[in-house]
């Protein structure tokens, strides 16, 4: 922030606080509907939609409330560098799920309890770490650090590849060792599966799939494969 000029400094903020503001209305939206639908609901299942809005609201107030009383425990870790401390809570949590939906959607052998059990996994070394980081903050500039070897040795990022690289090992484990899903479970679901049945469509003449359809999903592919390799190369070059 310090080497860019006045104007362009307060753009950047401008945008940081626009992500950051995003990012927070769709956790707070997700969650509210997780809560009033998946458990409001099934608690009362008569509850009319008025009733489900006014509990939905309700759960985004109490999120706001804990999010500000989470405010000096964030000031306490990461230097009080929200930006850090997201990217930290991040590589811990998020890598479990990312390993689950890459290997279900590119590994037909994957099934629930592959997934289960890499999930479950996951996350409780996860929650360790971060568990760990809020008992042992980051020693000050010029101080030893005495925190254990899995803070101290291993950067957040660096953790992030490891726990990404464990849970997709416990996935694959997990799915070897019990049956494996069903044609019909996976029909349209994975990358291999939609190939197959979209050849089949094509070779039944069915002409609800245009043709600029199939273009515009090969420039969609090549997109992701092109924002993939750019995101691999900035986590390797800042990591």
């Amino acid at each position: 922030m310090e080497l860019m000029p006045v104007g362009l400094r307060g753009l950047m903020i401008a945008v940081m606080m626009a992500a950051l503001m995003s990012s927070l209305t769709s956790i707070f939206n997700s969650s509210s509907a997780l809560f009033t639908m998946d458990i409001w609901k099934r608690l009362r299942p008569h509850a009319g939609e008025r009733e489900l809005l006014l509990v939905g609201r309700l759960v985004i107030v109490v999120l706001v409330g804990v999010s500000v009383a989470w405010i000096p425990v964030l000031q306490g870790s990461s230097s009080g560098q929200l930006f850090v401390y997201m990217q930290s809570v991040t590589s811990s949590l998020a890598p479990p799920v990312t390993a689950i939906f890459v290997l279900g959607v590119f590994w037909q052998r994957a099934n629930e309890k592959g997934a289960f059990w890499g999930l479950l996994v996951g996350l409780a070394v996860g929650a360790t770490r971060l568990v760990l980081e809020f008992l042992h903050p980051a020693p000050l500039c010029g101080e030893p650090d005495t925190r254990p070897a899995i803070l101290g040795s291993i950067h957040y990022l660096h953790f992030a590849i490891v726990l990404f690289v464990l849970s997709g090992a416990v996935v694959v484990a997990g799915s070897l060792l019990t049956s494996p899903p069903q044609g019909v479970q996976i029909e349209n679901l994975t990358w291999w599966t939609l190939a197959r049945d979209q050849a089949l469509g094509a070779k039944a003449g069915d002409g609800r799939a245009p043709q600029k359809h199939a273009f515009w999903a090969r420039v969609c592919g090549f997109n992701a494969i092109v924002l993939l390799c750019a995101n691999i190369f900035l986590y390797a070059y800042f990591a």
